[in-house]
């Protein structure tokens, strides 16, 4: 309790104190050239928001298995110890992380990050889709209210992951 006396009469103010960036689950698609497109430009948008800790944030390309690139290596698609400890691997940086964030396209469905997003939601952790500002419009149902918020990537840089709080979603569903 001295400890936090002596702060106070030092005039700190709790809430002076500055909140550190969080670390988030960075899941995304990356399977054709628009997702990939969608995938770089959220990745810098990311860097360039100091509310997230890219250094810490489990970004599961980051985190391939045996470090070989799927992408470079399609046959890993057909080897079982590569899926499950990939599966694992993505499961793992879901519950290690603060909060999920999805870079997501609408026009190119992904049912893995469906499934992120919903097993972030069935654990209680805070979600948000990040989605190109003009493919915002028509979203499925369930991902468009199994998340906290939807976001549009131009808000990414700029948007607060530290303090998420609940949005609604206001356009088409399917």
């Amino acid at each position: 309790m001295t400890q936090f006396k002596n702060a106070f009469a030092l005039g700190d103010n709790v809430n002076d104190l500055p909140m550190p960036p969080v670390k988030v689950y960075i899941g995304c698609s990356w399977f054709n050239e628009q997702q990939r497109e969608h995938l770089k430009k959220g990745l810098a948008a990311i860097e360039a928001n100091p509310s997230i800790s890219r250094k810490y944030s489990h970004f599961p390309l980051d985190f391939q298995y045996k470090g070989l690139d799927v992408a470079e290596h399609p046959e890993l698609l057909h080897d079982v110890e590569w899926q499950a400890r990939t599966f694992n691997s993505d499961i793992e940086g879901i519950i290690g992380s603060d909060l999920c964030l999805m870079l997501y396209l609408p026009s190119f469905p992904d049912d893995g990050g469906a499934f992120e997003l919903g097993y972030a939601k069935g654990i209680g952790k805070q979600s948000v889709m990040v989605v190109p500002d003009d493919d915002i419009d028509n979203l499925n149902l369930m991902l468009a209210y199994g998340v906290t918020r939807v976001i549009k990537l131009s808000d990414l840089s700029t948007f607060d992951f530290r303090h998420v709080h609940a949005g609604t979603y206001k356009g088409l569903v399917h």
